[in-house]
């Protein structure tokens, strides 16, 4: 709407109203009162809090809730998703290591595990009897070097040397008759020599068929050894064949596994969230397993917090149900890699992530599950500067605050140290006694 028509609308407006206080006079001709406006009342500012900077002690602490569980606790799950298929135990149930807590529904891998084992125990058949072919056959080798060892060692005994020796010593004498003879009756007369007789002839081929035996002996002892070493190994295909099925058989065995909850060891069940015919979903806890024995506080902490503590700090504790008595204790274990970390077992297959806090009063007489708030004093000063946190401003990472000064306020940069839950310590910028202006 623009200012013309805005203008006319309220002249007129203007001239309706008089027309209405002129016809509203009486007979007597007399004004009636006109009423009074009620005025508005101005808006209240609000005004803005203020804390005086005092001196005292402060304290920076970790505060955070546990229970009172066993020394020895395991949260178990599957490995693996899945339908369960049976619940064995119940919560209050006592049981031993290695028993069966719960099982999915794995008759197929169940299956599939026994056909593996009968394919390893044939394989492992073929390799046992092949083994002791093998054995057998080197045993008749062994036996059959031997045996032409001990040929070329007989045949080496029986030397012809010494019937050479003999037959040479009648060569001679028979050379002396035939030179007397031929003395007499011809000295120019042809006669064979010794050393084309029979005797010397065949003393050549003994001589001779004796190097060819020994030789031929000498060839079977190597044949023997060769056959020796060949009869000694089994074939590789048929180890190969083993450990292939060896392999499948652990396989499925650990498959297996990841789908059965067993018990770590001896103890009493405190918690079943399993049921037959229900999913589960693989590492979600569903049985927990107490051991007998000393009660400590088990706490689930963010990083954030663990960062800031460290084994053997003191703590003080209050259990919620006993509010008015005040205990103490020590942080025992802290989760890797804040600490040494927790013990791991084959059935939780992960790393406890709790923190483990012992309580040093001998005289408490603590009940399982109990919750309890758990202080820890990290650093501690007395006599020193602070103002509450919602006093102090912060600009681009840097810590100020708005102090008053009669009518106006200035900013003053502040450097600060120990945060504590309701105050923080001021170490520069404001002296005792000042007025800080809230947000």
């Amino acid at each position: 709407m623009d200012t013309r028509r805005w203008l006319t609308l309220a002249l007129a407006a203007t001239i309706l109203m008089a027309a209405t206080f002129t016809g509203c006079r009486g007979r007597s001709g007399e004004v009636e009162e006109e009423a009074t406006v009620t005025p508005i009342p101005t808006a209240v500012v609000p005004s803005k809090p203020t804390y005086k900077v005092q001196r005292g002690p402060i304290a920076e602490e970790v505060k955070f809730t546990g229970r009172i569980a066993p020394v020895q606790e395991e949260e178990l799950f599957f490995r693996m998703d899945g339908r369960v298929a049976k619940v064995l135990v119940k919560q209050g149930d006592q049981v031993k290591k290695g028993d069966l807590l719960a099982e999915l529904e794995i008759n197929d891998l169940l299956n599939q595990l026994a056909q593996a084992k009968v394919n390893l125990e044939q394989a492992q058949l073929q390799l046992k009897q092949a083994e002791e072919s093998a054995a057998g056959n080197k045993a008749q080798a062994e036996i059959a070097l031997e045996v032409a060892k001990l040929r070329l060692a007989q045949a080496k005994a029986q030397d012809p040397s010494p019937s050479v020796a003999i037959a040479a010593a009648n060569r001679d004498k028979a050379a002396a008759a035939v030179q007397r003879a031929q003395a007499a009756y011809d000295a120019r007369a042809q006669r064979p020599g010794v050393a084309g007789s029979p005797e010397a002839a065949y003393l050549l081929q003994a001589q001779k068929a004796w190097e060819l035996n020994v030789q031929i002996l000498e060839q079977e002892v190597k044949a023997a050894e060769l056959n020796l070493k060949k009869v000694e190994a089994v074939n590789p295909v048929l180890a190969q064949e083993v450990a292939k099925a060896k392999l499948v058989v652990d396989r499925l065995e650990a498959q297996v596994a990841d789908a059965r909850l067993v018990a770590p060891f001896d103890g009493e069940v405190t918690l079943v969230a399993a049921y037959a015919g229900r999913s589960a979903t693989a590492y979600r806890p569903v049985i927990t397993i107490a051991a007998p024995g000393a009660l400590e506080i088990s706490a689930e902490l963010t990083s954030e917090t663990m960062q800031k503590l460290s084994i053997g700090q003191p703590c003080s504790i209050v259990i919620v149900n006993y509010p008015t008595k005040e205990f103490h204790g020590t942080i025992r274990r802290l989760p890797y890699p804040y600490g040494s970390g927790g013990s791991s077992t084959a059935a939780s297959a992960e790393e406890d992530r709790s923190t483990r806090i012992s309580i040093d009063d001998a005289d408490v007489t603590l009940e399982k599950g109990a919750l309890v708030r758990v202080t820890v004093t990290l650093q501690k000063k007395d006599n020193v500067l602070w103002l509450p946190p919602e006093a102090i401003r912060t600009f681009q990472g840097k810590d100020f605050v708005l102090v008053l000064e009669g009518e106006g306020q200035r900013r003053v940069p502040v450097k600060i140290g120990i945060k504590g839950e309701d105050r923080v310590e001021i170490i520069s910028g404001v002296t005792e006694g000042q007025v800080v202006v809230g947000p």
